[in-house]
């Protein structure tokens, strides 16, 4: 039991939040729609809605980059608007992406270093120093639908 308020917008509590289930459902084929763990914070502008960024060790979002550890090996999200503040960065959840990163069930990686910075990708990287990290999972091959929840482990390509 607490108290709160219901409005419009959603529910706001300042109590705890218990809840038995959380209903998580595949989202349309408009980019950045999304159904997940929001955060709000790292006041990056001119972000690409449907991109993923990486949380930099300044404060900032920049776009993940699987080429260097320093660009993709830490915190990821998806830029649901053009701020970082004001339209929310995706953690966890279902998105659709700016692009269309696979086929139907395919396993997702970070695609970049070829102007690809900030996609998906279902082919791994595999250049020599690349991280090959597991993002999430392609639900569907054409709308750029996924569920996103990267992996908190990477493994560099070495050659």
């Amino acid at each position: 039991t607490t108290t709160g308020t219901i409005t419009a917008g959603g529910f706001t509590t300042t109590g705890e939040l218990s809840a038995t289930t959380r209903k998580f459902t595949k989202t349309s084929d408009t980019v950045a729609d999304h159904n997940g763990d929001v955060v709000f914070f790292g006041n990056t502008a001119d972000m690409t809605r449907g991109a993923i960024y990486h949380y930099r060790s300044n404060g900032t979002w920049e776009l993940a980059d699987p080429t260097a550890v320093a660009t993709c090996d830490g915190l990821l999200a998806v830029a649901l608007g053009t701020a970082s503040d004001d339209n929310g960065m995706l953690l966890r959840g279902m998105v659709t992406l700016d692009h269309d990163p696979g086929t139907l069930g395919d396993v997702l990686y970070l695609k970049g270093g070829d102007g690809s910075e900030g996609d998906a990708s279902a082919t791994p990287p595999s250049g020599n120093t690349h991280i090959i990290r597991i993002i999430g999972y392609c639900l569907d091959s054409t709308d750029g639908q996924i569920w996103f929840d990267p992996d908190k482990t990477f493994v560099e390509v070495t050659a």
